[in-house]
């Protein structure tokens, strides 16, 4: 069974709606019943991109630990230690890992940000990630908008 690139997007969402968190190479791998070629998970991933461009959800990278039962461990020695793409509405997720939000529409700011705030009294609460963290500043992502449009 082949997946044409066409049918990738309608996978995919039809993935998220049984799911909060989708493995992009997991879907495939479900979907096609064998390993994905490289330009299928290409695809994938692109498709994935507009996903998360649209807004319709939040493109992710994890570690497997992470991810729990939905991690792909790349079958690559360390695997376990690869973070793979995922595609989420969880806001739980999303603001427990600000940092790993790799794609988010403006309509996802206000969660990145709360995980972002979060994340910065995390660290300001905790001796051992301020020393690990030094200067680590959240930035919400609407003012880092506005400061690299005002930049570039």
């Amino acid at each position: 069974m082949t997946l044409m690139p066409e049918n990738f997007r309608q996978t995919l969402m039809d993935a998220l709606a049984g799911r909060e968190t989708v493995s992009i190479r997991r879907t495939l791998v479900e979907v096609l019943e064998r390993d994905p070629s490289k330009g299928e998970i290409a695809a994938a991933d692109r498709v994935a991109r507009r996903i998360a461009k649209d807004g319709e959800a939040v493109l992710i990278s994890l570690l497997p630990d992470q991810a729990g039962a939905e991690a792909y461990v790349p079958a690559a020695r360390r695997g376990e230690n690869r973070a793979s793409s995922y595609l989420t509405v969880n806001e739980t997720v999303i603001k427990d890992l600000p940092c790993r939000v790799r794609l988010a529409a403006d309509n996802w700011d206000a969660v990145v940000d709360e995980g972002m705030r979060l994340t910065q009294q995390k660290i300001e609460s905790d001796p051992q990630l301020s020393a690990l963290l030094p200067g680590w500043k959240a930035e919400p992502r609407a003012e880092a908008r506005t400061r690299l449009a005002t930049a570039g």
